[in-house]
């Protein structure tokens, strides 16, 4: 039997879906990247839509419309798949007797080109940042492809210096947290504040022992004089969480900061401009071109599965393939003429 829904309308319905993912304790982020799709696009153009009288051809009104005001290919992916989780869950309520979202054919990803340093661009920036204090965090993500949460989340007990390897345990996260009233009111905006928060990894896979080289244990070090240096300068004023790249107060560095620093050496270094993220696809790329295993740079960049890996790298291998061609020959030495 289905729940009399009389009067309630798409974007009172997405309201009560976000509030119990909310209450479901899926994490602050993710909560918010849902009510930011509801407020900025299912709202406008289905929301006074009686849930009950919902159809596939609204559906399909709803993402000719994104597609026509220039949103991408993944943008409106993502807002389908957000109305098809929340209508899933109003099946289970046994408030719809179906998920009219199911029909809908998800708009085809749009296949970009992947930007990424060349390694002499790598060095290039490497010198550039030396000056800077956050320049063993740049080092990092450069040599291991950690993520910009992982960098910041990493605190002093994750590294194991005399295994010459760290532990990936947190990440570091801006939260959008709700104005005064708390909740999204259906189809208007809210105040937020940001504040940043250490969360667990999403995945047992980000969850995972990164191998560091001589080197970046070399930077690490180098790295936590310093901060014993800006820890005595500033003596009572400083406040130790145990972060790795904490503040000059020894707080946690603010993700947007990072972003900003990175950006502005970069562009003073006059390099290609591309995203932090980015930074993570060029050490792909530096373990692939070393030759590195797939399976080997999976788990490095913490990915769940190896096929991933090399869908998302696929043209990075493409050398390696040609390579893998061979004869016999090749594996005996010349002078010997071969096999007997």
């Amino acid at each position: 039997m289905v729940a009399d829904t009389e009067g309630l309308t798409v974007a009172d319905f997405m309201v009560r879906w976000t509030e119990h993912k909310e209450r479901d304790g899926v994490k602050p982020n993710t909560v918010q990247s849902y009510r930011d799709t509801v407020r900025l696009y299912i709202t406008p153009h289905i929301g006074r839509v009686k849930l009950a009288k919902l159809k596939p051809l609204d559906i399909e009104r709803l993402l000719s419309k994104m597609q026509k005001d220039g949103k991408s290919a993944a943008n409106r992916r993502y807002s389908l798949r957000v109305l098809s989780m929340a209508l899933r869950q109003g099946v289970r309520w046994q408030m719809l007797p179906r998920n009219v979202a199911d029909v809908i054919s998800p708009p085809k990803a749009e296949r970009s080109e992947m930007k990424i340093w060349t390694l002499e661009q790598v060095v290039t920036f490497l010198d550039a940042s030396q000056v800077h204090r956050l320049h063993a965090a740049f080092d990092l993500a450069l040599m291991t492809g950690m993520r910009r949460g992982e960098v910041l989340g990493l605190q002093w007990a994750d590294i194991d210096f005399e295994r010459s390897r760290l532990t990936i345990r947190h990440n570091l996260v801006e939260v959008h947290s709700d104005g005064v009233a708390g909740k999204q009111q259906a189809g208007k905006p809210t105040v937020s504040s940001i504040q940043v928060k250490l969360q667990t990894p999403k995945t047992a896979a980000s969850r995972r022992t990164v191998a560091l080289s001589p080197g970046t244990l070399s930077k690490l070090r180098e790295h936590q004089a310093q901060q014993e240096w800006e820890c005595s300068a500033a003596a009572e004023a400083w406040q130790d969480q145990g972060f790795v790249f904490a503040s000059e107060l020894g707080g946690p560095t603010n993700p947007n900061y990072f972003y900003d620093q990175f950006k502005k050496l970069a562009r003073e270094a006059k390099l290609p401009n591309i995203r932090f993220h980015d930074l993570r696809h060029t050490a792909a790329s530096l373990m692939i071109r070393r030759g590195l295993n797939p399976k080997v740079v999976s788990d490095r960049l913490g990915h769940t599965d190896p096929a991933f890996t090399l869908r998302v790298y696929t043209h990075l291998y493409d050398d390696q393939r040609e390579e893998a061609a061979f004869d016999l020959s090749d594996f005996f030495p010349v002078a010997a003429g071969g096999p007997n």
